[in-house]
Parts: structure tokens; sequence; C-alpha cells
């Protein structure tokens, strides 16, 4: 029996997604490939998507995210501005504490399902059973 949480987490600033799942999955293909074509083929998005995005969080923050930069040998590169790199440090930051957190829940919640499931067979047994532990902080 595998017991899972899911989570996932998601950023708002006035009701506006500022970060989120695909947000940073953006943000971090753009940092690994240094390009919005390169990221888009990598997420299966179009160059358009990604551009429009990047420029719509760009306007809800107030700040730019990339920083491109035309020509040359390498046919151009797109960076990630310090506020760029921060959000995806952020966004790592807050998954690996939610991480831990998951982890202990999946735990009680093992444990509470491995209590029910011996409650249900002694209560089919005995006609009966036990009352159900109830979950206190510590």
């Amino acid at each position: 029996m595998a017991v899972k949480v899911k989570m996932r987490i998601w950023v708002d600033k006035d009701g506006q997604e500022i970060l989120g799942p695909g947000i940073y999955n953006i943000l971090k293909a753009l940092e690994e490939t240094g390009s919005i074509a390169s990221a888009a083929r990598k997420l299966g998005y179009s160059y358009k998507f990604i551009w429009t995005y990047i420029k719509k969080l760009e306007d809800a923050l107030g700040v730019p995210l990339v920083e491109s930069r035309r020509g040359g040998k390498e046919r151009g590169v797109t960076e990630l501005t310090e506020v760029g790199k921060l959000l995806v440090a952020y966004y790592e930051s807050m998954n690996r504490e939610l991480e831990n957190v998951v982890k202990t829940w999946e735990s009680k919640f093992s444990e509470l399902v491995a209590t029910l499931e011996q409650y249900s067979k002694e209560a089919k047994e005995e006609g009966g059973g036990e009352e159900i532990p109830y979950y206190e902080e510590e």
C-alpha cells in the first residue's frame, strides 16, 4: 500500500499568478538553453506562447525577467535577469521545503490507512471493532 500526498505551489499577486509550475518550467528551460526558441522546443510550446507569457509576467511584476542579445556567432542569447534567477531559486526552495512536509504527512497518512485496514479486518471478524484513534498535534 503506497500513500501519496500531492501538492503544487502557485504564487499570486493581486489575484494574478506570478509563479507556478508552468512559469517555473519556462524560466528553467530558458536558463538551461539560453534561447526562447530552444526552450519552446524543449517544452513543446510555441515561441510566441513563451514570449507572451513572460511579457505578461514582467508587466505584472514591473521588472524584466529575461534579457535578450541579438546576433553574433551564437545567433543571439536570452538569459534570465537577476529577478528571473531569484524567482527560479525561490520556487525551488519552496518545493524543497514542501517535499519535507509532504514526506511527513505521507508517513502520518500511511499509519492512518494501516490503522483503518486493521480496524476494517477486526470489524468484519468480530462484527464491531475498536474506536479509530484520532490524530493529535504533538
